[in-house]
């Protein structure tokens, strides 16, 4: 089980464990400021300043540290979604997180046959109007959060593409994260075992 702790919140880490950082605010800087939050989570687990923590920054991509805690490679995602951004780290474990939010989106079907493939645009046509909104954006933070944990960026569905992020290494925990603010819906995956 997995709830965001906040911003001030310093857990000892543990191999391929997950942490996961709430940081709230109506900051139109909130993005900067989850990066130096990072950076600052970074340094007290690297024994470090924050100046110093080799953290690299590349659009489309996962942070990257070059840097180990205990021998192991620490393994970053981070995710927005209005006045919410959530950061994970995990040493020895691939990690992504997901934040989307609740919305009704008039073009839910062509998007989920296009992204989330035929089998959920049916489970998604099949439940009632008023859930179909929560079911989609829990949906598509589960394939956002794996294909984040595989260091994919967001392709269409295919038959090949679908199997690789359903590699039975990755684990999926949505109802864990709990402690979120109402209209958000959340997925963390992480890859145990897989080379960081």
């Amino acid at each position: 089980m997995v709830t965001p702790m906040p911003a001030d919140h310093r857990p000892a880490l543990r191999a391929a464990d997950p942490a996961v950082w709430l940081l709230q605010g109506r900051s139109r800087h909130l993005r900067g400021e989850a990066r130096a939050l990072l950076r600052e989570l970074l340094a007290g687990y690297l024994d470090m300043t924050p100046a110093q923590v080799p953290l690299h920054f590349v659009p489309g991509q996962a942070p990257v540290v070059d840097a180990q805690w205990q021998g192991l490679g620490l393994s970053i995602s981070m995710s927005y979604s209005q006045d919410v951004a959530l950061i994970a780290l995990c040493p020895g474990a691939r990690i992504g997180v997901d934040l989307t939010a609740i919305a009704a989106l008039p073009d839910w079907a062509q998007v989920a046959q296009l992204y989330l493939g035929p089998k959920s645009a049916a489970r998604l046509a099949a439940c009632e109007e008023g859930a179909r909104d929560a079911l989609f954006a829990l949906a598509w933070a589960k394939l956002e959060a794996r294909g984040k944990c595989l260091g994919l960026g967001l392709q269409e569905w295919s038959p090949a593409r679908h199997e690789r992020l359903q590699e039975r290494s990755i684990q999926v925990s949505t109802a864990a994260l709990e402690g979120l603010p109402s209209g958000q819906a959340c997925a963390l995956a992480v890859a145990r075992g897989a080379s960081l």
